[in-house]
């Protein structure tokens, strides 16, 4: 047991300041029992600067399909062949209920989410507008948009009419990221972050693991998006669908799940730290470890173009830890 290292790491956290990048990739040396021991601390780190409360946010796929972009592990790409749902984007009122829905079974942020490279088109934007508004008269909840490749001016037409924040996942490490896109590059991801942050939105950024990275590419990842300063940050893993060019990747296992979570915390300790996309499938009736590995927060209810939990079990699963959902906007 390197319990020297493992207290580094965790004074690291405690402080503020984060794991050096050589910490980073020591941590991907620890085996299980290391690992059991570093999310004592993990959980000390989320406690101390987060608090005991666990954030949940839902999304609504408010546009769906036929996206040209070639994205590997995504079934509403035009390149794959996927049963997948295709549908125009949404009314306003459609996305209001949507949101009122989240609120009710505890959501405190709100995502409205649309295929394809950038919401470009002025009909589709005043929609966009409108439902914002609509939401920021009626509910409390916070509203945030995933949206794609999106301009500073047409964010900061977003934002004026309530916008609160923009997700903008860069997908994977720069250096694999040619492996999993090729119809964009790394670096149109990036500047559609600073677009948002030009636009005076809070940001949340992240991506998905389990595509054939190795660990040092993670560690590679989490330190460019360090650098970007952002607000929070969605982890997901992998969940192979038929029909995308990820379709026969196996899920990540559970272990290296957690120690990709108790990464982020540990170089990140202040950040607003979600798990999402690939939750069930990976912790299966162990979704209690992930808030010890250091998250503090969680995507409930359904995902893009698949199912998620009944939002009331993972309200139960929280507090029975001791732990506080959020019920109100932040």
């Amino acid at each position: 047991m390197r319990q020297a290292l493992i207290d580094s790491m965790i004074d690291a956290g405690l402080s503020g300041e984060g794991i050096s990048r050589e910490q980073a990739l020591e941590l991907g040396t620890l085996d299980s029992e290391e690992l059991d021991a570093l999310f004592e601390g993990t959980n000390q780190v989320r406690d101390r600067h987060l608090g005991q409360t666990v954030k949940i946010c839902s999304i609504v796929n408010a546009k769906s399909g036929k996206c040209p972009e070639d994205c590997g592990f995504c079934a509403q790409s035009s390149q794959f062949e996927t049963d997948s749902p295709e549908y125009p984007l949404l009314k306003p009122e459609e996305i209001l209920a949507a949101a009122k829905e989240a609120e009710a079974f505890g959501s405190n942020e709100f995502s409205i989410v649309t295929s394809g490279t950038a919401i470009t088109d002025r009909k589709e934007l005043d929609t966009l507008i409108e439902a914002i508004k609509l939401i920021k008269a009626e509910t409390k909840i916070e509203v945030c948009c995933s949206l794609g490749l999106m301009s500073t001016e047409h964010l900061k037409e977003l934002k004026a009419a309530g916008l609160d924040r923009f997700h903008h996942n860069v997908e994977t490490a720069a250096s694999h990221f040619k492996n999993i896109v090729t119809t964009h590059s790394y670096q149109d991801e990036v500047q559609a972050i600073r677009n948002a942050k030009e636009a005076g939105l809070h940001v949340c950024v992240g991506g998905i693991f389990g595509m054939g990275e190795t660990y040092e590419q993670r560690v590679e990842m989490v330190f460019d998006i360090k650098d970007l300063e952002t607000d929070s940050y969605p982890i997901n893993f992998l969940k192979p669908l038929e029909g995308t060019a990820t379709e026969n990747m196996e899920y990540i296992e559970l272990y290296e799940a957690l120690r990709t979570i108790a990464l982020h915390r540990l170089v990140m300790p202040r950040i607003d730290l979600f798990v999402c996309g690939g939750r069930e499938e990976v912790f299966a009736d162990q979704q209690e470890k992930l808030f010890a590995a250091g998250a503090n927060g969680i995507l409930g209810g359904n995902y893009l173009t698949t199912k998620g939990r009944d939002p009331k079990q993972d309200i139960e699963m929280i507090e029975s830890l001791g732990l506080v959902p959020v019920l109100e906007s932040v």
